[in-house]
């Protein structure tokens, strides 16, 4: 999915919420997150919290402004 100004936090949620993803960063990074939650931050713009391991809690954040393209994780089995 392309991260555009017509993705909604619902989209995203619906598609990935808790989910491992590969995230493409605009500056061309290539991660491989577990996607907890998406949130409305005070500061104005919509993030993704994310973390490495696969809980359930929160962990670090990334803007939809940083994120060009998310795709849920495919394993090799």
């Amino acid at each position: 999915m392309k991260i555009t100004t017509q993705i909604s936090l619902d989209d995203v949620l619906d598609n990935f919420e808790r989910s491992w993803t590969i995230v493409r960063t605009k500056d061309g990074r290539v991660l491989n997150l577990y996607i907890v939650d998406v949130d409305y931050e005070a500061f104005g713009y919509n993030i993704i919290v994310y973390n490495y391991t696969g809980s359930k809690s929160y962990g670090n954040d990334i803007s939809f402004s940083d994120i060009d393209e998310i795709e849920l994780y495919k394993s090799e089995e």
